[in-house]
This record gives structure tokens, C-alpha cells and sequence, in this order.
């Protein structure tokens, strides 16, 4: 029983801080880009519910990342916690040794490498395809604002627009100008006295098309060579601009595929070698990413039971530089698979080998 009770206190310790990471590090993600996400809801007008699902997805997208980063930190804290209060100690007084004591938190390193597993699997290339998605659907939105007064625009579905008021919230524009050459033989110039721009709404979040509606107006149009000249006057005039959906308007690259899609493309007859290479180095990255919370268990616990003044701090700077040279090992190793230098099960096995033997050694001076 009090072996019990023990288990679940330096599961605790582990795990408090550890969730308190994965906040932490969420919440300092979202604040680089919360100067992005208010310019994309006050400048593009985009909806409340599009940005609260790019929020999601941004989230879910750094998970991959946050949670080893902060799964390490929780090994950190806790383990420089108990040995600065020389509750370790007492543990292997008591004749508990280092590998008994860290069973607790294997048990939560299974659970993070799991979750970690199913987040890059699939959950993670979703994100990134719903992220991109997203981005494209608030940049739709984006033509209305666009439109400023007193200059000429010619972003606008490749039109010539000229106003001398506009309200971007509202669509509306006074005295318009636009010179229509997408037809180069018949180019027409518009002029009207008011304007107004509509949104045509496909779905709940999708905008599928914009209606420009003038009033009191006329249309001008000559011919190429100058021969002819017409003109017509209008009191409602009406051009509707298509937007495409924008599911799959990009190029996808091997993270934004799903694990069973992955593993289907690679069984495509006659793929060009760098491509296999490329599409089996990424299977292997996830499970090799899943991976490391166990090994950080080691590294964690070794670092993590040195006494050193500022303990926070240390523990902060350790986490912060070994996902920093993690991460480069890794993206270094994925290089060495997709050029074929390396089988790509082993190339990206070269960061967790490295975290491995690191933390074996840490890990076994701490034994005592």
C-alpha cells in the first residue's frame, strides 16, 4: 500500500508540472501569433467561428511538438523538486532504487507516447490540411477590404477598381470606376454612382462568391481597334465573382497525409525513388517522435536530480536547449533519409539514439 501511495505521488509530481506545460507553452504558441489572428478578424472581416477553428488547429498542430517539450520539463521539475527537498534520498534509503523509482513515470511517458503517436499519425496531418484550409477561406474574405478609397485597385478579380468612399464593413462605396479588360478585344469601363459588394455564402464558413451591385450608372465599350463605340445606362447592374472551393487548392506534402494514405501512396507501382524515400522517411519520423518520452524519462530524471542554484530556471534552460538540438539532429536525420544516405527507419532514429545514450549516462550517475 505504501509502495502504492508513493507511485501515485511521484506520479504527481511528474504530472502537475507537466500539464502545467503544455499550457504554458500552448498559450506563449498562440501569443506569437495573436498579432496574426487579429489582423485576420478585424482587417479580413473574417467570422468569430473561423478564427476560434484556427486556434484549434494551431493548437493541435504544435501538440506534436509541446507535448515531449513539456512531458521533459515535468520530469525536470518534479525529479529537481525531490531531490532538492532530499525526499530522493530518503526513497533510496528506504532501498527503492532509481529504476523502481521512475516506474511511475514510465507509466506516463507510455500515455504521452501514445497520445503523441495519434496525434502524428493522423491528428496532425489533419490539423495541418484544416489549418491551410482555413487560411484560405479567411483570405477569401479578404477582397472587400481590399478596396481602398481614393486609390485604383487592380487586385480585385483582375478588375481596375477606382471609389472615392468605401466601407469595408459594409460593402458599400460611392462614385466607382472600373475598367473591365478581361475580355482584351472588348474592354468595358463602368461608371456608376453607387456600389455595393455582397457576400454569397456556400456553406455556414465558406464564402463562394461576391456580387458587385452598381446603381445609376452606365456601361462604355469599344472595340480593339477603336471602329466602334456603345454605350448603355443602367439603374441596377450586377457582376457575380466566383470563388472556388478551396478544399485541396495546394500542393500536398507528405505531413499532410494521413498514416494509412501514407502508406498507400507508397505501395503506388512505378513511384519515382525519391519520392519512396520522402514518403517513408515521414512514416517513420511519427513513430520516432512517439518514441521520445520514453527515452526523456532517462534524460529527465538525470538532469533532473542534479542541485543547482536556480533550479527553475535550469530546468527551463535544459528542456529549452535539448529540444532545440533535438529538433536540428531531426531535421538534419529526415534530410539523410529523403536522399537515401540512410534506411529511413534508421536516419530518424539518429536524434532518439542520441537523447538515449545521453540519458543512459546521466541516468546511471544518478544511481547511486
Amino acid at each position: 500500500m505504501r509502495t502504492r501511495k508513493l507511485d501515485f505521488y511521484i506520479f504527481k509530481e511528474v504530472f502537475s508540472p507537466f500539464l502545467g506545460g503544455v499550457f504554458f507553452f500552448a498559450f506563449v504558441f498562440l501569443l506569437f501569433q495573436m498579432l496574426r489572428l487579429a489582423e485576420l478578424l478585424i482587417v479580413n472581416n473574417a467570422p468569430l467561428s473561423l478564427i476560434l477553428k484556427l486556434v484549434w488547429t494551431l493548437i493541435v498542430n504544435f501538440l506534436p511538438l509541446g507535448l515531449p517539450i513539456s512531458f521533459l520539463v515535468g520530469v525536470l521539475f518534479g525529479f529537481s523538486r525531490l531531490s532538492g527537498d532530499s525526499e530522493l534520498v530518503a526513497m533510496k534509503a528506504g532501498g527503492m532504487s532509481l529504476l523502481r523509482i521512475a516506474a511511475p513515470v514510465f507509466v506516463l511517458s507510455l500515455g504521452v507516447a501514445v497520445l503523441s503517436l495519434f496525434l502524428n499519425l493522423n491528428w496532425a496531418p489533419w490539423s495541418e490540411v484544416a489549418m491551410r484550409n482555413t487560411m484560405l477561406k479567411i483570405g477569401n474574405r479578404k477582397f472587400a477590404s481590399s478596396i481602398n478609397e481614393g486609390t485604383f485597385t487592380s487586385g480585385f478579380f483582375n478588375l481596375l477598381l477606382y471609389t472615392e468612399k468605401a466601407n469595408n464593413r459594409s460593402g458599400k462605396m460611392e462614385k466607382v470606376f472600373i475598367y473591365d479588360e478581361r475580355d482584351p478585344k472588348h474592354p468595358l469601363t463602368i461608371v456608376s454612382k453607387t456600389g455595393e459588394l455582397i457576400r454569397v455564402q456556400s456553406n455556414e464558413d465558406d464564402l463562394g462568391g461576391i456580387v458587385l451591385q452598381l446603381q445609376d450608372g452606365s456601361i462604355h465599350q469599344s472595340e480593339e481597334q477603336g471602329s466602334a463605340y456603345n454605350k448603355a445606362k443602367f439603374g441596377t447592374y450586377q457582376i457575380f465573382f466566383d470563388i472556388p472551393d478551396t478544399q485541396g487548392k495546394f500542393g500536398y506534402k507528405p505531413k499532410m497525409i494521413g498514416a494509412n494514405e501514407l502508406s498507400q501512396k507508397m505501395a503506388t507501382p512505378g513511384l519515382a525513388k525519391n519520392t519512396f524515400d520522402e514518403l517513408h522517411t515521414e512514416y517513420w519520423r511519427r513513430f520516432a517522435v512517439a518514441l521520445a518520452p520514453l527515452l526523456f524519462v532517462f534524460l529527465g530524471i538525470g538532469f533532473g536530480t542534479v542541485r543547482t542554484r536556480g533550479a527553475r530556471f535550469g530546468v527551463l534552460l535544459i528542456a529549452f536547449v535539448t529540444m532545440a538540438i533535438y529538433w536540428q539532429v531531426q531535421v538534419a536525420s529526415v534530410w539523410v533519409g529523403d536522399t537515401g544516405m540512410l534506411p529511413a527507419w534508421l536516419a530518424v532514429e539518429i536524434p532518439n539514439l542520441l537523447v538515449a545514450a545521453v540519458g543512459l549516462w546521466t541516468f546511471r550517475k544518478a544511481s547511486w
